[in-house]
């Protein structure tokens, strides 16, 4: 199924590679200071670069101190994702079981889902090359199964 986004008709995985490409260009273009001690505040009390948002921009303004910091530290905010997944899940098996809640766990759902989409931007891989590979693996991992892998 295709978005009719402004007349273009785009398929979803392309749709959600814009957004998250536009989120990223808003935080360019956003001209904030950057010391967090002598920011204005924001209408939660926090300074502006304090807020995730001036964070990512920082990411992208900064000098790699090492080639593929980016991948790292979007890599790593996606293992912080995954964690608080898991803890909307009843895994401690010796208490009584909660319950979960199923619109939390698609929240971090979605969160990882940004992070996994900006990591895929930042290694160059387009929604048409994702899904190439994608589909490549997939057969592979088909016959990997076959064979009792």
């Amino acid at each position: 199924m295709a978005l009719d986004t402004n007349n273009v008709k785009l398929d979803k995985l392309e749709f959600l590679f814009n957004q998250q490409k536009e989120l990223i260009s808003q935080s360019y273009s956003k001209s904030e200071i950057k010391s967090e001690q002598d920011g204005p505040k924001t209408e939660e009390g926090t300074t502006a670069a304090s807020s995730p948002e001036n964070k990512m921009k920082k990411l992208y303004e900064i000098r790699e101190p090492f080639s593929g910091y980016r991948i790292f530290m979007l890599s790593s905010a996606m293992l912080h994702e995954v964690v608080e997944l898991q803890r909307e899940t009843d895994w401690k098996w010796w208490k009584t079981e909660k319950g979960i809640e199923n619109q939390r766990i698609q929240e971090e759902i979605i969160d990882l889902w940004h992070f996994l989409i900006q990591l895929s931007i930042e290694a160059g891989l387009e929604p048409e090359t994702l899904v190439a590979k994608y589909i490549e693996k997939n057969k592979e991992n088909t016959k990997r199964q076959q064979r009792g892998y």
